[in-house]
C-alpha cells in the first residue's frame, strides 16, 4: 500500500507539472477546497501545503522516484528536484498533473481540484 501512495504521489508531481499548460482554460465549476488560500495566506504558502501532500513523496528529494526520473531524464542539465526549477510554468504543471507523464498517472479533479492544482502551479513557478 505504501508503495502505491509513493508512486500516486510521484503522479500527482508530474500532473501538476503538465496542468499548467492548462491555465487558460476554466472549469465549469469550482469546489472550494480545505488547502485553498485565504485572502489573508499568500497562494505561495498554500501551494507548498499542497504540493507537501501530494507532491513530495516523489518530487522534493533527490532520491525520490519523481525525482529520479527527472535525473535519468535531463542528466544534469535541469534540476530533478521540482521545488529547484526554475523553469516550470503554470500551464505545464496542470497539465502533467492532470495528463500524467511517463510513469506518472493523472490526477483527476476529485483528487486535486482545479483550484488547488493552480496554486501548486503558482508554488513551482518563478
Amino acid at each position: 500500500m505504501k508503495g502505491f501512495r509513493l508512486r500516486r504521489g510521484c503522479a500527482v508531481a508530474a500532473c501538476a507539472v503538465l496542468a499548467v499548460a492548462l491555465v487558460g482554460s476554466s472549469p465549469l465549476w469550482s469546489r472550494t477546497s480545505p488547502h485553498s488560500a485565504s485572502p489573508a495566506e499568500p497562494a505561495r504558502s498554500s501551494g507548498g501545503k499542497i504540493f507537501d501532500k501530494w507532491c513530495s513523496d516523489c518530487h522534493s528529494t533527490a532520491e525520490g522516484p519523481g525525482s529520479l526520473a527527472l535525473q535519468r531524464k535531463y542528466q544534469g542539465r535541469l534540476p530533478a528536484v521540482l521545488e529547484q526549477r526554475s523553469d516550470l510554468s503554470p500551464a505545464y504543471v496542470k497539465l502533467a498533473v492532470r495528463q500524467g507523464i511517463s510513469y506518472m498517472p493523472s490526477f483527476r479533479k476529485t483528487e486535486i481540484s482545479d483550484a488547488d492544482l493552480s496554486l501548486v502551479a503558482a508554488y513551482l513557478s518563478p
